[in-house]
């Protein structure tokens, strides 16, 4: 999408929200060069952004944006307050399409990252939150997306793929030769775990009454704004969920596996949704997977996989630490 919002184009579309732009400019993401538009006007500033489909799931794009401003309707009709503020078009729903591309507006948060371990607590108050607020009112409609489902394909894909390793770059079979083993262990005890009648039961009463997850929680997604307020950002990715996965992945996103930042973590989420022993043993288990190798698996050829297998060496000692940390907190 080079060049794709000139000033015209912005105009057009943030005057459907009731604004008037007064400076713009595109501000970059990981993944796209023009992942959101920065929009000052007399009022405030504003984030315009682009909705993309996500490919994991079925259904158009126009029926995507549809459900996920269903769900941000429910959050702010709710009185979620840690996200920022979806505007309404002048058709009356929180998005608009132009040139057939779904946007949405919200306010502009201005912040800065976590940094101290109030930061994390926030962040495990603002998932607890998130998770009981979605069980407000009536039950939320729309399809269980299975987090746990999917892992367990990309582990299983990763290890018919590493039996080929002779036949992959040399630092990914120098890398799988050093870790390889104990990444299939890890799992071998996770997946064992996860389908003990306790954990598989209580995993299956999500299916039936499920959450509101965010389900990309990252540390470029977290805001402290200037006020001390925490913001989750970019909620294109909303959905029914685990709210087990949810907070394994914050974990495993956020933290940098530094047991101060852990326990603020989970003591924040706990001072507003206490887990038992079966829904700590199951965070315990989902964090103990390693995502990341099973991207290099995926996508042998990418320099993101170079750079993943580089993070993996890298803080290996603390990953470890930080799974021992998270056993020990789940048998208390």
């Amino acid at each position: 999408m080079a060049n794709a919002y000139t000033k015209t184009r912005i105009r057009k579309i943030v005057r459907r929200f009731g604004l008037i732009p007064l400076h713009s400019d595109s501000i970059a993401s990981h993944y796209r060069k023009n992942a959101i538009v920065r929009v000052q006007t007399e009022s405030g500033t504003y984030a315009m952004k682009p909705y993309f489909r996500s490919n994991l799931l079925h259904s158009g794009t126009i029926n995507q944006i549809t459900t996920t401003a269903c769900y941000i309707q429910h959050l702010m009709n709710n009185g979620f307050n840690s996200m920022p503020k979806w505007l309404t078009s002048n058709s009356g729903k929180l998005w608009t399409v132009h040139q057939g591309r779904p946007f949405y507006v919200t306010t502009w948060i201005n912040g800065r990252s976590m940094e101290h371990p109030e930061d994390f607590d926030k962040l495990g108050r603002a998932l607890a939150s998130l998770h009981t607020t979605s069980n407000h009112s009536i039950p939320m409609k729309g399809p269980f997306f299975n987090h746990i489902r999917i892992w367990q394909n990309k582990d299983r894909l990763f290890r018919r793929r590493m039996t080929k390793v002779n036949q992959m770059n040399h630092w990914i079979r120098k890398w799988y030769k050093r870790f390889g083993k104990a990444c299939n262990q890890f799992a071998d005890r996770s997946w064992t775990e996860l389908m003990s009648p306790e954990i598989a039961n209580l995993l299956m009463k999500e299916t039936i009454r499920p959450a509101l997850i965010h389900s990309d929680i990252t540390s470029q997604n977290v805001i402290i704004a200037d006020d001390g307020q925490l913001f989750i950002i970019d909620w294109d990715r909303i959905k029914l969920g685990s709210i087990y996965v949810e907070v394994a992945i914050a974990l495993m996103n956020t933290t940098r596996f530094n047991p101060v930042f852990i326990h603020s973590l989970l003591h924040g989420y706990e001072e507003l949704r206490p887990l038992d022993r079966i829904e700590r043993k199951t965070i315990s288990s989902l964090y103990r997977l390693l995502r990341e190798a099973w991207f290099v698996a995926l996508f042998p050829r990418s320099p993101r996989s170079r750079n993943m297998i580089d993070i993996i060496e890298q803080t290996w000692p603390l990953r470890l630490q930080a799974m021992d940390l998270l056993d020990e907190w789940a048998d208390q």
